[in-house]
């Protein structure tokens, strides 16, 4: 199972968190995720267990185009 850090709640409805696919690397990958996927009482730095199953893929737009930071970074998020 992977491990999260829990970083901030984004917009109304997204979180954020950093993903370690397992303890011995030392990346994590930010991931969008529902805010409502977040344990409830869950503070900012705070570890959350990941299912494991997923596949990270872009975030896309409506449109299909693939969502990024200003830096043009492309967003993540989970699929299962």
């Amino acid at each position: 199972m992977a491990a999260a850090i829990f970083h901030s709640n984004r917009g109304e409805k997204s979180a954020l968190i950093l993903v370690k696919a397992n303890a011995f690397v030392f990346q994590s990958t930010p991931v969008y995720v529902p805010r409502t996927a977040i344990p409830a009482g869950t503070e900012e730095g705070g570890t959350i267990e990941v299912p494991d199953g997923y596949t990270l893929v872009d975030m896309l737009d409506e449109d299909g185009t693939p969502r990024t930071t200003e830096d043009g970074i492309t967003l993540k998020m989970f699929s299962y």
